[in-house]
């Protein structure tokens, strides 16, 4: 999870008292990591990109003491700066949205604080710029319009830290962003590139901006570039970085952006409206709130609301992630201070399905294999060609990312084969095993494990079963002959119980061996754990 680095001249000059923040940041979902000398370390869930910075949490901590309520109002005035998008860029990084932020007063401190801010959304709304990624440039350094083109990899600048031309390509290989980022770019044979009007340098995104626009602390107004895959992510972070930009003191001023098919204008500061029924309230949290309460704990929260019938609340540009009214809930608990809403013991002990998979965990350890977990999206290609069986759909993934999220996975072994041949330069023997969910038509509970050495067999196989379902209290089950692809004909069997199937085993096929690369016998197994708990 992020930390933020928060310095205290900063919090003094947000006018938050130190003492105030430190007892109560905790309140707001906040992990209060560090308390130095100058500066505060804190430590907040990934899903409130709105707090990465001090601008944010000054925001948010002086509604929650009650200094400031309601959502704080912020506005655009138009600018005539124009931003061309060329075609080109649509298969490379096609999104491009921008906001101008001025009379700025920028000190030390200030651009410190702005640049963490910035690696902070790079790293998680931004997917370590794979998404998205930001730049801050100074805006008078350059002349309007800004062009956002595809150069050939030999198109040169000078490249910020550096104090030499370099082409883009170089950049990749000798810049440390370029070598930290350049898999961004790979296998594409032009670039993305933002100049001005003059066919100067502001940024080479998603790498590293031009020394050209550096913010030093003469800066008065500051241009803000996101480009990225995702249009809508592109727009919330922009309005992110603008508000907490003019709760420094800064105007902002829209950007047209101009596109072959269409334009758009940004940023876009929209206060949405969500509506949530009140017995949500004490559905959720378990307390009954009177009128005031709730409206009060929403204003801290910073909020605007209208209570009726049903309770409308008004959402500020910054916070992308509200997407439910379950999410207002839980700033409702919030605003009321989780240390007001109290607990009680449960009457009767009940024991979690978490401990049910501690003990199978147990029994799986006890006989030598070593847990791994694995994803629930997997290739149908692992899933089913490579295990030597027919494809079924059960859950296919629209427009997967990749070839790798294609479906969700409708057993495990696949996974567990996938592990093997990762590790194919270890030692043997490895006996690996994974109890997760997978999906046929329905959510299911298995567990699964394999075993590869030269000398396994249907015999280890079977002993390791019994082994499992004595320690599982699993009486009287049967042992039948099976066919399956994935197993040898003849060396593969059903679990019976009650004449039904609670999973099967045996010796893994040759040819699905060879798919994986694996040069040993393999044995496994897969319980479907839902049929006997």
């Amino acid at each position: 999870m992020p930390v933020i680095r928060i310095q205290r001249e900063e919090l003094k000059r947000f006018g938050i008292d130190e003492n105030e923040f430190i007892e109560n940041i905790a309140m707001l979902g906040a992990d209060l990591k560090n308390v130095g000398k100058e500066e505060i370390m804190v430590e907040f869930f990934p899903d409130r990109p709105d707090l990465y910075s001090i601008e944010g949490i000054a925001r948010a901590i002086k509604g929650f003491l009650g200094y400031e309520k309601g959502a704080k109002k912020y506005s655009t005035t138009d600018s005539d700066l124009k931003v061309y998008v060329a075609q080109e860029l649509g298969d490379i990084r096609p999104y491009f949205v921008g906001a101008i932020v001025k009379n700025l007063k920028i000190d030390e401190l200030a651009i410190k604080s702005l640049m963490d801010f910035q690696e902070k959304l790079h790293i998680t709304v931004g997917r370590k710029r794979k998404k998205l990624a930001v730049g801050l440039h100074d805006f008078d350094r350059v002349r309007p319009p800004f062009y956002y083109v595809a150069k050939e990899m030999n198109f040169s600048f000078e490249p910020l830290g550096f104090h030499e031309d370099m082409k883009l390509s170089e950049i990749l290989e000798r810049h440390p962003k370029g070598i930290e980022h350049g898999w961004l770019l790979k296998n594409f044979k032009k670039y993305p590139v933002i100049v001005d009007s003059e066919g100067r340098v502001l940024s080479f995104p998603p790498i590293i901006n031009g020394n050209l626009t550096q913010i030093t602390e003469n800066t008065k107004n500051i241009f803000v570039d996101i480009t990225g895959t995702d249009l809508e992510i592109l727009k919330d972070t922009l309005n992110i970085i603008v508000t907490a930009l003019a709760d420094r003191g800064g105007e902002i001023y829209s950007v047209e952006i101009l596109y072959d098919y269409k334009k758009i204008k940004t940023p876009q500061l929209n206060y949405r409206k969500i509506k949530l029924k009140r017995d949500y309230i004490k559905k959720f949290l378990g307390l009954e709130m009177s009128d005031n309460e709730i409206s009060e704990s929403l204003k801290r929260m910073r909020f605007d609301t209208k209570i009726g019938k049903e309770i409308e609340v008004t959402i500020p540009p910054y916070r992308m992630d509200i997407l439910h009214p379950v999410d207002i809930i839980e700033d409702i608990a919030k605003g009321f201070r989780f240390d007001r809403i109290g607990f009680s013991l449960p009457k009767k002990y009940v024991p979690s399905k978490g401990e049910i998979k501690d003990k199978e965990r147990l029994i799986m350890i006890g006989l030598g294999f070593i847990e791994v977990t694995t994803l629930s999206l997997v290739s149908f290609k692992d899933e089913y060609g490579l295990m030597n069986i027919p494809r079924e759909e059960y859950v296919v993934v629209d427009n997967p990312i990749s070839e790798y999220t294609q479906t969700l996975r409708s057993w495990l072994i696949p996974s567990l084969m996938v592990i093997l041949k990762k590790n194919k330069h270890r030692d043997l023997p490895q006996k690996i095993f994974e109890i997760g969910s997978v999906r046929r038509e329905r959510m299911e509970k298995h567990l699964a494990f394999l075993s590869i050495a030269p000398s396994v067999s249907f015999t280890d196989c079977k002993s390791y079963i019994e082994a499992i379902l004595r320690d599982l209290n699993v009486k009287k089950f049967e042992i039948v002959e099976k066919e399956h692809g994935s197993f040898i004909d003849g060396r593969c069997a059903s679990i019976m119980l009650d004449d039904r199937e609670i999973g099967f085993f045996g010796e893994i096929h040759p040819q699905v061996i060879e798919n994986f690369e694996l040069r040993c016998p393999v044995i496994g197994a897969e319980i479907f754990l839902d049929s006997i708990e």
